[in-house]
């Protein structure tokens, strides 16, 4: 199917893994009740190697390890949260301290499904997944490198967490972008002074942000990450040579996160350099609408996200 920014994100990955499939016949796919298009379409070209196993996700990651075990690929399949919270013991265990091929597919990063409430949000599952040996760990951007890491980075040996959305986005990427880097940099020369990060979702909305805060003598550079783990510290202090002033605007908890990470580089690589790290508090708040008015409640909106940098850094609008 022709990727672009008409395609549902998890199609885009799915399209990915449809393709592994076409050409590894021991390429298989486990997904605990949870469903997409293309998913669909796998379940009718391969019903041999198509399993919906329920909605266990604690048996899901042990059937996967035991074919892991004898030689399979495997992809594995839920929400964010049910896949990381319920069968925690069960990937740190069977899947990563044994270093075994399994794929996680988790959808719902960050707000993705903002209408469920707290149950459903995925601001906390980076930090676990970051935390277990072995894994892996990436974000989506956009139906290009939703794709990209499907149907290449999947075939890498071992553990690997694949944190996907819903629906559609706007393309950050094009096909002839380097996405074996793991991040991408935008809007950059070596005068540029700040710096704006982001991964995921938002980062469509950061980048924005760095758009609007550039002028005709000050540009602000734009950065998105999407392999989160292993961390390319050596790409990334390189890319940030000659900042000055850094922000990193994310949807996961501060104890979640990436710009945890990011910090303690900068730390070491440079003391010249002022960082802003915006996150979302510890604060459990039970509400539901669409992702605008939830990230609106957290400020985490475009307007929130601006005043807390020209905030910060005293700018000038």
């Amino acid at each position: 199917m022709k990727i672009d920014s008409n395609t549902d994100l998890r199609d885009a990955f799915f399209s990915g893994v449809k393709e592994v499939m076409q050409n590894d016949i021991n390429a298989v796919i486990l997904t605990a009740d949870h469903g997409a298009f293309l998913l669909s379409e796998i379940e009718k070209e391969f019903p041999e190697r198509y399993f919906n196993v329920g909605i266990s996700e604690q048996n899901m990651i042990n059937i996967a390890s035991g074919m892991a075990m004898k030689g399979k690929s495997v992809y594995a399949y839920s929400i964010n949260n049910f896949l990381i919270f319920r069968a925690l013991e069960q990937i740190n265990i069977n899947i990563c301290a044994m270093n075994l091929n399994v794929n996680l597919i988790g959808t719902g990063a960050g707000f993705t499904y903002s209408t469920d409430g707290f149950t459903h949000h995925g601001v906390q599952d980076l930090g676990i997944a970051m935390s277990l040996p072995n894994l892996s760990v990436f974000n989506v951007t956009d139906s290009i490198n939703s794709y990209y890491l499907a149907k290449h980075t999947s075939l890498k040996s071992g553990p690997k967490y694949f944190r996907i959305e819903k629906g559609t986005v706007p393309e950050l990427y094009d096909q002839t972008y380097d996405l074996e880097k793991g991040m991408g940099l935008f809007n950059d020369n070596t005068k540029n002074e700040m710096l704006l990060i982001s991964t995921g979702y938002i980062s469509h909305m950061v980048k924005e942000i760095a758009d609007n805060l550039s002028n005709n003598l000050n540009k602000v550079s734009f950065l998105d990450i999407f392999k989160m783990k292993p961390f390319d510290e050596p790409l990334f202090v390189k890319l940030i040579e000659n900042k000055k002033k850094i922000v990193m605007v994310e949807e996961n908890f501060y104890s979640s996160s990436i710009g945890n990470k990011i910090s303690s580089v900068i730390s070491r690589y440079s003391k010249n350099i002022d960082f802003l790290h915006i996150a979302i508090d510890e604060e459990i708040k039970f509400h539901y609408g669409n992702r605008d008015s939830v990230l609106t409640e957290y400020s985490l909106d475009k307007k929130a996200i601006l005043d807390k940098i020209t905030y910060y850094f005293k700018i000038n609008n």
